[in-house]
């Protein structure tokens, strides 16, 4: 199998593993390309394999960026759910943006 080939299915093997958001395989299926990548000598890589490589690395850096923004839209939620103190971030009908805070009655008890 030649280099290319083989860096090829690493990066398809990375691509499915970001779909199935596999993140504790994609964390060593990261370290084994590094390894690899550290190793390849580019010069022995035609324009048209280079070309693919680069469009199969762009598509999976977008994947990435997915990946890392939904991760981020959860940790803030859980983060909300866990302060409801916070309130919450919503939209009017017009697309305005607006925040819900709970009201916190107060009232004063007397003897």
């Amino acid at each position: 199998m030649s280099h290319s080939n083989t860096l090829i299915e690493l990066l398809e093997n990375e691509r499915q593993l970001l779909q199935y958001g596999d993140l504790k395989a994609l964390q060593d299926l990261a370290e084994a390309k590094s390894d690899f990548i550290q190793n390849l000598d580019l010069r022995t890589l035609s324009p048209e394999q280079l070309q693919r490589l680069q469009s199969l690395t762009a598509r999976n850096q977008r994947l990435l960026a997915a990946a890392a923004s939904g991760i981020r839209a959860a940790q803030k939620r859980i983060d909300g759910i866990r302060n409801p103190d916070q309130g919450i971030k919503t939209y009017s009908r017009t697309g305005q943006s607006k925040s819900i805070s709970r009201n916190t009655a107060s009232f004063e008890k007397r003897a």
